[in-house]
């Protein structure tokens, strides 16, 4: 199969076609650290939220409820992607950016501002389910957009590099929430915690999407002039399906070890691991730390050296580390293990993340592209990133095993490993310096060449 939007003339891989400003990546980021913040928020004070929204008599059952609510998310993701990712490729990317964080704002409110059970009875569980299912309705198209919208104001041979600060923002949400999840539990009793404390998190996302949504309302526009499908979802579908499956078991281990490592931790270390709150939040803020500063190092090195060499090697390594490193935790849970567990399996994975975006962005035309990277990791998201919490409390429980999460990272890194071989049969992200100029180049210049300087 060759790729229909294949250039046959090569650009100038040291021609910068638009100047990317700081602005730029602070506009486009701030909808995925808004979208991850909430999750980790949600997930972090999961326990919290199961006794006060999800009462059952056996705790266990209590946080299944809870953690199954927070896959009601995903479940809207792909539709949420369906319309905010093609309208961002058939009308406006501004436009879209901004959508998806005024509805998010709406999901946000109702988590901060819901009494619990207790004050209203099943009209609680059923507000927290709705406001999950607006979140991931919202979230649906942030990722594809706002990725999309980085690499056409990035220099063709500097995509990696400035696309990968879309993973550094899930990264600063993570630091982030570990932090506040640390100063909650330092600065309240846990009867606060339950009785309101927990709702300050979403009470400061709720604060900062205003600000993210004005910012967003004054961006140029960046597609001006160029073609447009007039329904890039059917394209995607039609065209580049063997791509895009390729591309969601490629995506599969960002997923999973965003959830493992990251946003499920502290419940799982807390539940499964019995170590304090504070010992948890400090080592997920140690894995955002890894992602928001090695993210940008990797993306780079992916410009110079390929997307597909970098994330072959960290692939490989996350799925042979993956397993003892959770066996070292389990066998003995102390802090000092389970910073060694986040630290070695945070660098490989942030290894991989780091050049995907750019990557995904090497599959997809213009034309089409927000809608394509939408589909590839919200239809991910929704299968593995929603259910992980789930699975893994739902398997350490069967089988009494605490080194599950371990076996799951394993499994799905060793699956990317074959569906990145698998892309090469379409010489996606070769070992070339500039990988991205071998797909769309002549696409990217008019697009590059249309967008304005902020």
């Amino acid at each position: 199969m060759t790729l229909t939007h294949k250039s046959d003339q090569q650009a100038d891989p040291s021609q910068d076609f638009a100047e990317i400003t700081k602005k730029t990546i602070f506009v486009a980021c701030i909808g995925t650290a808004l979208e991850w913040y909430d999750v980790f928020a949600y997930l972090y004070f999961s326990l919290t939220i199961a006794k006060l929204f999800f009462p059952a008599s056996d705790p266990t059952v209590s946080l299944l409820l809870a953690v199954g609510t927070y896959a009601l998310t995903y479940i809207a993701k792909p539709v949420g992607a369906f319309v905010f990712a093609s309208y961002a490729d058939r009308v406006s990317r501004k436009q879209a950016l901004t959508y998806t964080l005024s509805v998010m704002a709406l999901g946000v409110a109702i988590i901060t501002f819901t009494p619990s059970y207790q004050t209203i009875g099943v009209a609680a569980s059923f507000m927290m389910m709705l406001a999950r299912l607006i979140q991931g309705f919202s979230s649906g198209g942030e990722y594809g957009t706002s990725t999309a919208f980085l690499v056409e104001r990035s220099p063709i041979h500097l995509r990696g590099y400035y696309s990968s600060f879309n993973i550094s923002a899930i990264g600063i949400t993570s630091v982030l929430g570990g932090v506040l999840g640390i100063a909650i539990h330092s600065a309240f009793t846990a009867q606060q915690v339950d009785d309101w404390a927990w709702r300050l998190p979403f009470a400061l996302g709720l604060l900062i999407i205003p600000v993210s949504v004005y910012l967003r309302r004054r961006i140029p526009e960046v597609h001006n002039g160029v073609k447009r499908a007039r329904s890039p979802l059917t394209l995607v579908l039609k065209n580049y399906k063997q791509l895009s499956l390729l591309g969601i078991g490629a995506f599969a281990p960002i997923t999973v070890t965003n959830a493992a490592l990251g946003f499920f931790l502290p419940t799982y270390a807390i539940k499964f691991l019995n170590m304090s709150p504070n010992q948890a939040f400090l080592a997920t803020a140690l894995y955002g730390l890894v992602q928001c500063f090695l993210s940008p190092v990797f993306g780079y090195m992916s410009d110079r050296y390929g997307r597909r060499p970098i994330m072959n090697i960290a692939a490989l390594l996350l799925a042979v580390s993956a397993i003892p490193a959770f066996y070292l935790l389990v066998k003995n849970p102390t802090l000092l293990n389970l910073v060694i567990c986040e630290l070695v399996l945070g660098i490989f994975a942030t290894a991989y993340q780091g050049p995907m975006p750019a990557l995904l962005c090497d599959l997809y035309p213009p034309e089409a592209r927000a809608t394509g990277v939408a589909v590839v990791h919200d239809i991910t998201a929704t299968v593995l990133n929603g259910f992980t919490p789930f699975v893994i409390s739902l398997l350490v429980t069967l089988t009494g095993s605490a080194a599950i999460p371990g076996y799951y990272i394993a499994l799905f890194a060793a699956l990317a490993w074959f569906c990145l071989r698998g892309l090469a049969r379409f010489d996606v992200a070769a070992k070339t310096a500039s990988p991205g100029v071998k797909f769309g180049a002549r696409q990217d210049e008019e697009f590059s060449q249309a967008a304005p300087t902020l």
